[in-house]
């Protein structure tokens, strides 16, 4: 039961998440909270592994999930519930593709999926910072932001942002800085 309920996850992750790998992420959530499989902080993890790992972010993810639900066959299972709404949009897309290369309405929606995906994508992104920096909740007036900021990951935060503006080093590179300094700080 729980291989059939990973794979209508993922599949529902695959059929409505825009936006690449990061587009996945409100979904994942949502799942986190429905079965308990993960949680937020398992999910930041998720996230770092998948980013350093080649692939799609968003396989990786699924091969992340399902191997914790249900070791090789749940990491299969995942995947293969996310690819299958792409094959299956992609063999309609490209049926439709010369019909709507013109039309301006079908530019229109494309727009509107493109705006509704970055709306998702801002979503997440403040998800992902409160469970990156806060330790605590904040409460309506802010008088105790310094006591739940997580100071150590402002800090690694920083040294990476000038690290990246002062060298032009490519993106492994600054996230194993960041895995070093991270280790050293506790992070």
């Amino acid at each position: 039961m729980t291989l059939i309920i990973l794979f209508f996850e993922f599949i529902k992750i695959g059929a409505f998440s825009f936006g690449g790998g990061l587009g996945t992420l409100p979904y994942i959530y949502e799942m986190a909270e429905k079965t308990g499989w993960i949680n937020a902080d398992y999910i930041g993890k998720i996230l770092a592994v998948s980013q350093v790992t080649p692939g799609p972010l968003a396989c990786n993810i699924g091969s992340i999930v399902g191997f914790k639900v249900n070791g090789v066959i749940g990491a299969f299972i995942a995947n293969l519930g996310f690819i299958i709404p792409a094959i299956f949009f992609m063999g309609i897309s490209y049926k439709l593709l010369n019909k709507i290369k013109e039309n301006k309405k079908a530019d229109e929606v494309i727009k509107m999926v493109r705006s509704s995906a970055l709306a998702v994508m801002i979503g997440t992104s403040t998800t992902l910072f409160k469970n990156a920096f806060l330790i605590g909740n904040l409460n309506k007036n802010f008088s105790n932001f310094f006591s739940v900021i997580n100071i150590k990951s402002l800090i690694l935060c920083a040294i990476i942002f000038i690290i990246c503006k002062l060298k032009k080093l490519n993106s492994l590179y600054l996230i194993l800085i960041s895995a070093v300094i991270g280790v050293i700080i506790k992070v």
